[in-house]
């Protein structure tokens, strides 16, 4: 029923705009849904649907609370799990940067070491000039 509404509705109005006959055709358009609107058995159906909201509007709202309350619980859990996955996603990446970083540093000490070793060697040829045992040409030191 609503659907035919709808369409007749949709009809008048696509007539109307498309209409060459102008205000002539839209004011006939206009009579014919008053008087369709006023026809007694329109509007005892118009009643009863009223009554029927009336009625059941009160079952609808509890329903309606009933429905939203369930959707609410489901979100919550939703999120409580997506929050318990993401934690362990970020625990997961966490432990895999802690790895890289050990198995990095590891070699990054490799590499410390010889130039400590490198730093090594040049403190001693620093010392050796200081004890003025270095010799450089044309330079005396201490003497």
């Amino acid at each position: 029923m609503k659907g035919k509404i709808l369409f007749v509705a949709g009809a008048a109005v696509g007539y109307v705009l498309g209409a060459r006959a102008g205000r002539g055709a839209y004011i006939k358009i206009k009579d014919r849904a008053g008087d369709l609107w006023e026809n007694p058995s329109v509007q005892k159906t118009v009643h009863q649907a009223e009554d029927f909201v009336k009625e059941n509007a009160p079952v609808v709202g509890g329903k309606l609370k009933d429905v939203a309350s369930d959707a609410a619980s489901a979100a919550q859990s939703t999120v409580k799990s997506a929050s318990k996955k993401a934690g362990k996603a970020s625990d997961a990446v966490a432990d895999k940067a802690d790895e890289v970083t050990s198995k990095t540093s590891g070699s990054k000490g490799a590499s410390k070491g010889s130039s400590a070793v490198g730093a090594d060697k040049g403190s001693a040829d620093t010392d050796d000039r200081d004890n003025g045992t270095s010799k450089l040409p044309g330079v005396s030191v201490g003497d």
